[in-house]
């Protein structure tokens, strides 16, 4: 009976591996697939973050494009607005250039360029340039336009595979000088460093509170 037991046991134990192992191979197999094609961009978060532009102020960029894939691929881009209002939007101009060789130089809502391609490993850096013409008027003071540049890299049988950069532009209140801080502003840390000393301290004083009840606990069983 014993030996029945074990035998049945170390069969449902080999069983029950049977179907994990099976999920471990699919899911490398699809991780092994998805990195068949792999365009990259640096920086990967936001390109322009220009919180005061007035009239006249540029503000220039490079953006790096790899190939981090197993595949040669062609790239194509796309740039679409992600705010309702369009006013800012459809009178902003971007150049953009690889090395002296112009690429694209007009608004936003018309933005073009030719396809691209990388070689495994290759990469390739692009100068990207945001202008507010001069003749804006003060109609536009205070009006905010966010954007972003969608890169979609294409390989074999059809597969994609696609990233993204943002781009946030304002007017402000129209005084000082240009907003350019080339690149994203530095997080508030302050509200998260009080929040865990809060809670430290939280935790510190229910873990006191145990130790005292504890202590009473087994003062009074040792008492009676």
């Amino acid at each position: 009976m014993n030996k029945r037991f074990f035998i049945l046991s170390f069969v449902l134990l080999l069983c029950s591996f049977i179907p994990l192992g099976y999920v471990s191979a699919a899911e490398a197999n699809e991780a092994d697939a998805s990195t068949e094609l792999d365009i990259q961009l640096s920086p990967n978060d936001y390109l322009f973050q220009v919180p005061n532009m007035k009239p006249g102020d540029w503000a220039p960029r490079d953006l790096k494009i790899s190939n981090d894939g197993r595949q040669d691929f062609s790239y194509h881009v796309e740039l679409a607005n992600t705010t309702e209002e369009k006013r800012l939007f459809n009178e902003l101009i971007i150049e953009v250039a690889d090395g002296d060789e112009q690429l694209y130089k007009g608004n936003l809502p018309n933005f073009a360029i030719p396809d691209r391609s990388l070689d495994v490993g290759e990469q390739e850096e692009l100068k990207l340039t945001v202008y507010f013409p001069d003749h804006l008027g003060n109609e536009f003071q205070g009006l905010e336009t966010e954007f972003v540049l969608i890169f979609t890299a294409e390989g074999e049988e059809d597969q994609q595979d696609s990233i993204s950069v943002g781009g946030n532009v304002s007017n402000g209140d129209g005084n000082g000088t240009s907003g350019d801080k080339g690149g994203a502003s530095l997080p508030n840390t302050s509200t998260d460093i009080f929040t865990l000393l809060l809670i430290g301290t939280i935790l510190l004083a229910v873990g006191g509170s145990i130790l005292v009840i504890r202590k009473l606990r087994l003062i009074k069983d040792h008492r009676s």
